[in-house]
């Protein structure tokens, strides 16, 4: 009897155990358990913007495994070792955290390193909600273990609260991303053949298709569904460019209608939409809205600066607005300033040499009496996001070996940067005869090189990994579009330049080539 005692008392501890894990850290399975958490769900809150951006770089294998196409061992995309340490020294995700877990952490925007690395749709609303306390709150985490660098165990969703001592994660608001709810991410991704759906919706197919598709698109009622599609074109597609991501926000329970609003302000747009349709430039009509607006710094094709300006209202053209250059987003000392000429888009080039942090912002110009003083004030319309150094691209691998090559400009020039892992020990040996050429295209042979330089005469740089050790070198070739990076390997001394014609070399890695634009 004492026997069965104790035998019931260890199950019952071992429930309870159970239900307090589940019940501190709630799975959520499908993109409907969005709706009831408080993440993410108005401006400028950045999470479901994480979420999209994360989903786009992960696959799902069979086995539910979450494959990464990133590595955040090297910090790819921003991502930041999180030592999974409350305050108060206890664990945070998991009271039993094993010594074999490792976690990382995106979405810190604070933090110029993690904020250029996102693209614009992640970004503009921590630009542009410059005074809301409430525009970096948001966080992805990812749970790993240990030298297993390209496979997560479980994906997190969290909200960070302001401490005396520091920032701190939101037991509350902390929440495991199920694999499922990631598929379905993944599949707004893929085009939705609109007819092909609706005739899903309005049969009775449509029970086939729930338990055979990821796409909760189909699983909606086909009333809403038209309705969802209506809102969307109408509302949020002179807001954000991307359809899946407008499709998220639409099924998340994204408030909407205060975006929105918040979309009309800073537009200055009118609220009668017949006298936004009865306007007109020539035969075209303007919609006073429309959008989305775009500000961007790219490259011309000699390493300077580019300012590049799509989906500008005319209402706002009216104006006479610039775009104005800035060193970084906390500057407040202009480097260059560029008219818009009244266009909605266009580009101008700069003198302006390319370099991490410039920050592209639309303004207007009046004068105004401050402190006894007349003089020209501006008044900021947009932010634009910040130009990264590598154009957000992240290193590519170095084939065989743990280590990989990134492409990036320093003063408008062309550099590369190797990331070597501590585990490779052997590198300066293996590598003693390789080096990085640079080319104009990715369509230039070998041999045709504008520049090079040996591995071993890369510079070692002081860098925030534990986990890598990176080398840099800055070359003579101005960056531009088409301009690539190669990992050439030998096995035998090149003794001259002229010789690399003739050697037996192999491409190791290639960049993906800068950004081709239009003039």
């Amino acid at each position: 009897m004492m026997l069965q005692r104790r035998l019931f008392y260890f199950l019952f501890l071992s429930l309870v155990c159970v239900v307090v894990t589940d019940e501190t850290i709630e799975i959520l399975k499908n993109i409907e358990d969005l709706k009831n958490i408080e993440f993410g769900h108005d401006y400028p809150h950045h999470g479901l913007f994480l979420l999209h951006f994360l989903a786009s770089h992960i696959s799902i294998d069979l086995s539910e495994g979450i494959l990464l196409h990133f590595d955040p061992e090297r910090q790819d995309y921003g991502f930041q070792y999180y030592n999974n340490t409350r305050i108060d020294g206890n664990t945070f995700l998991h009271p039993d955290d094993p010594q074999d877990r490792v976690y990382y952490t995106l979405g810190d925007l604070s933090s110029e390193a993690v904020r250029t690395k996102l693209p614009p749709y992640v970004t503009q609303e921590f630009y542009n909600a410059y005074e809301s306390p409430k525009r970096d709150l948001d966080r992805m985490v990812l749970e790993m273990q240990k030298g297993s660098s390209r496979k997560a165990d479980r994906v997190y969703i969290t909200q960070v609260v302001i401490h005396q001592q520091g920032l701190q994660y939101n037991q509350n608001k902390t929440f495991e991303i199920s694999p499922k709810l990631i598929k379905q991410v993944q599949a707004l991704q893929k085009p939705l053949n609109l007819l092909q759906a609706l005739e899903l919706l309005s049969t009775d197919n449509l029970n086939a298709s729930k338990g055979s598709s990821d796409d909760p698109r189909l699983a909606l009622p086909s009333d809403q569904f038209l309705n969802y599609l209506k809102y969307s074109e109408k509302h949020l597609k002179n807001i954000f460019e991307e359809p899946s991501l407008r499709w998220l926000l639409i099924l998340a329970g994204y408030d909407l209608d205060g975006r929105f609003k918040v979309h009309e302000k800073i537009w200055s747009c009118s609220k009668d939409e017949s006298f936004q349709r009865e306007q007109t430039t020539g035969n075209q009509k303007v919609h006073l809205c429309e959008g989305p607006a775009k500000i961007e710094v790219k490259s011309t094709e000699n390493g300077y600066a580019r300012l590049t300006w799509s989906g500008i209202p005319k209402n706002i053209l009216d104006l006479k607005p610039y775009l104005v250059l800035f060193k970084s987003d906390s500057s407040n000392d202009l480097e260059t300033f560029e008219s818009l000429q009244e266009k909605t888009s266009g580009s101008v080039d700069t003198t302006m040499a390319l370099n991490h942090g410039l920050h592209p912002r639309l303004v207007t110009y009046n004068f105004a009496n401050k402190y006894g003083f007349l003089g020209i004030r501006y008044s900021v319309i947009w932010r634009g996001p910040q130009f990264d150094e590598a154009n957000r691209a992240i290193p590519v691998d170095i084939t065989g070996y743990n280590a990989s090559l990134q492409l990036y400009t320093r003063n408008g020039y062309a550099c590369a940067r190797l990331y070597i892992k501590n585990s490779f020990t052997d590198w300066e040996n293996e590598f003693r005869y390789s080096w990085v050429g640079f080319y104009t295209s990715d369509q230039d042979p070998n041999h045709k090189h504008q520049h090079y330089q040996w591995v071993s005469k890369f510079d070692k740089v002081d860098n925030k990994s534990d986990d890598h050790l990176i080398y840099e070198y800055e070359s003579s070739l101005s960056i531009g579009p088409g301009v690539q990076a190669r990992f050439l390997y030998s096995s035998q001394t090149v003794y001259t330049r002229l010789s690399l014609r003739w050697s037996s070399v192999a491409v190791k890695a290639r960049t993906v080539p800068w950004e081709n634009m239009y003039k």
